[in-house]
């Protein structure tokens, strides 16, 4: 437990200052991390994805949060848009969690992979064009989106930036307001998807000592007492960079993350 617990503090630093400066949970980071960490110990390997899972989900509270204050403080967090996001992501997100274990994670995986490739490269393609006219961002397209984006970050263990930052800006929000709003959204997500994932694994036998369902309490803290602290770092920076490297450093992260996903 306590190799878990100081292996945990060093990923939470990386992932809490990733989460600030692009407005995600770190779970597309912190679930293979996860994944390999929890292989070391006593879990049945039934369990392993799902204890990863719900374990990400829980940081993604803390680490979003604390990046969502400081985005916040800094102007960047848009309510009138989260209004509509927050009720559609929580609900699927929540009812996702409780079939989540049942799909394979080798279609997901690479489905998922596809849909961040061709995030990564329209954001790319963005900056050669001129700021066009912000679209309108309607309650009903708003509802929709938020719906898939919270029953696919539910498959992958994510707090949804990836798909929320590139939809937001995509229909005219700025950049840095569409990270600071993704993050206040993600930590609702993730507290939805916690709840769902504590649920579904409340009774279950043979899981470690220490666990609260499907969320392993060492991880938990290890990870979250360094990322709260990075993750207002990462907030800082993005309020510092200049919009285009800010867009160019996401595209790149994206990429990172589709291929980690098609090849796991």
């Amino acid at each position: 437990m306590i190799e878990i617990f100081l292996s945990c503090l060093v990923l939470g630093a990386v992932v809490g200052f990733l989460a600030g400066l692009f407005g995600i949970g770190g779970g597309l980071i912190i679930v293979p991390s996860l994944v390999y960490l929890f292989s070391l110990i006593d879990i049945p390997n039934e369990y392993i994805m799902s204890m990863a899972l719900g374990t990400s989900f829980s940081t993604i509270i803390v680490t979003a949060f604390s990046a969502a204050h400081r985005h916040h403080k800094l102007g960047n967090v848009d309510w009138q848009v989260s209004k509509y996001f927050i009720p559609a992501l929580m609900i699927s997100v929540f009812l996702a969690g409780f079939a989540v274990v049942d799909i394979p994670k080798t279609i997901m995986s690479k489905l998922f992979a596809v849909i961040v490739i061709f995030l990564a490269l329209k954001m790319l393609f963005s900056l050669k064009k001129k700021e066009s006219v912000a679209k309108t961002i309607t309650p009903s397209s708003t509802l929709i989106a938020g719906s898939l984006i919270g029953t696919i970050s539910s498959m992958a263990g994510i707090a949804g930036g990836a798909f929320i930052v590139p939809y937001l800006n995509g229909r005219g929000l700025e950049m840095k307001r569409a990270i600071g709003t993704s993050s206040f959204c993600g930590a609702l997500l993730g507290l939805a998807a916690t709840i769902s994932f504590i649920t579904s694994g409340w009774n279950v036998p043979n899981l470690p000592e220490y666990s609260l369902g499907y969320v392993y309490l060492p991880a938990l803290c290890g990870i979250t007492l360094t990322s709260f602290f990075t993750s207002k770092l990462g907030a800082n920076a993005a309020n510092v960079l200049p919009v285009p490297t800010l867009k160019k450093a996401f595209a790149v992260l994206l990429v990172y993350i589709a291929i980690n996903m098609f090849f796991k």
